[in-house]
């Protein structure tokens, strides 16, 4: 069923974000302001006292582990499925259509290093390289004008598909610049991202290229001429 999958893909992404997260009491926090919840609630919906909750959101304890951040995350769909599911809706961007915005998006089996990534696209490197040796596990290919045209803020979370941790290649992009930009402004962003369009380095913007090295976001230029042709090295990784 498509809601059951959009909710899903939405605790996903919350519990990935809580765990990537260098301060993980702030994403836990954010995540229940969000969805206009009171800790004394979700505590309690959790079966934890109210003030172990502040602890973590307070970053007071130790990183949370795999079992918390489940009851966490089951405990905030649960509170808002009893009232209707709104900001399951909201967030989850049921009601929207992305179909023509992803052009492809996938999950590897096993995880795929930035460097092998960069050669799949015919990739240019044009900030993190210093990145290569780190993985990804999935991509997702986006029509960017398609994208910026018909997406909402909450959206573009379900570009992410199963898990942040992978790249996210924006096609039919003149200079590169809104990409980046994206990506430092949303609280979550991918592991690397790619655009095609450019064709050669020196038509990328070179703002785009200082804020990716600024933000430590790998940024690589696919010089692969179809689009096609990226959907075909990607996916025999």
């Amino acid at each position: 069923m498509e809601e059951e999958s959009l909710k899903r893909q939405l605790m996903n992404t919350i519990a990935g974000e809580v765990i990537f997260s260098s301060r993980p009491g702030d994403a836990l926090k954010k995540w229940r302001l969000l969805f206009e919840e009171s800790q004394k609630n979700l505590a309690k919906a959790m079966g934890v006292s109210s003030s172990v909750l502040s602890d973590y959101e307070k970053n007071r304890r130790r990183s949370p582990g795999t079992e918390f951040i489940r009851r966490y995350v089951n405990a905030l769909i649960s509170l808002d499925e009893s009232r209707g599911g709104f900001h399951i809706k909201k967030f989850a961007g049921a009601v929207s259509d992305l179909s023509g915005v992803v052009v492809g998006m996938a999950e590897y089996v096993s995880p795929k290093t930035l460097a092998e990534v960069a050669d799949a696209l015919k990739g240019v490197w044009l900030a993190g390289q210093s990145f290569k040796d780190s993985t990804v596990y999935g991509y997702t290919v986006v029509d960017s004008l398609r994208a910026i045209k018909n997406l909402s803020s909450y959206d573009f979370l379900r570009l992410f598909g199963g898990n942040s941790v992978r790249v996210v290649v924006f096609t039919k992009v003149s200079r590169g610049r809104s990409p980046i930009i994206a990506a430092k402004i949303f609280p979550i962003r991918p592991r690397m991202i790619a655009i095609h369009g450019p064709k050669a380095r020196e038509e990328v913007d070179p703002f785009a290229v200082e804020l990716a090295d600024r933000e430590g976001i790998p940024y690589v230029l696919s010089l692969h001429r179809t689009v096609e042709d990226i959907l075909d090295g990607l996916s025999s990784l």
